[in-house]
């Protein structure tokens, strides 16, 4: 009988624990909401499968505020997404076969990108310009042996009528 009430106290800490402390511990993830109705703005688009990045933006008490640019559950996500095209301009020279996402952002707000992969995290702030277009890559073969970001605006090279990438300064 000791074993049974020993199995039940376990079992009704471990339900306890799971209705009132995941919310602690494993609190939602918050998704990330587009500005609507405005006039500043930028767009961005995320290569890759949309389930692991996140944009988080400053609001106006200087906290980073957003969440995943897909929906998650708090334990498991098994689905991968989908490829969310609205529009952007292409690069020639890069392959858009794969998936990627495409949204807006607020210009001229301090954003961070964040990308969440089972074996890394990697971040990067940048200062998105009104009117401009982003486009941000991951890769965790390049030479550096790490997982990286990379961020470039997209530009209309008006010599040959192509858009082409551009570093940010």
């Amino acid at each position: 009988m000791f074993k049974k009430n020993k199995a039940l106290k376990k079992s009704l800490l471990a339900l306890t624990f799971i209705v009132t402390g995941c919310n602690s511990i494993l609190p939602a993830p918050t998704k990330y909401e587009p500005p609507v109705n405005s006039t500043n703005i930028s767009k961005i688009r995320l290569m890759g499968n949309p389930l692991y990045p996140s944009i988080d933006q400053k609001d106006s008490t200087g906290k980073f505020v957003g969440g995943f640019i897909v929906e998650h559950n708090r334990f498991l996500n098994l689905g991968f997404g989908t490829t969310v095209d609205i529009g952007l301009p292409k690069i020639q020279r890069n392959d858009y076969s794969g998936k990627y996402f495409e949204t807006v952002i607020k210009a001229d707000t301090e954003t961070l990108v964040d990308y969440w992969k089972p074996n890394c995290r990697v971040s990067l702030k940048f200062m998105p310009k009104k009117d401009s277009v982003y486009e941000v890559r991951y890769s965790d073969t390049d030479k550096t042996g790490y997982c990286v970001l990379y961020i470039r605006a997209v530009v209309l090279d008006k010599t040959n009528s192509i858009y082409v990438e551009e570093i940010i300064k």
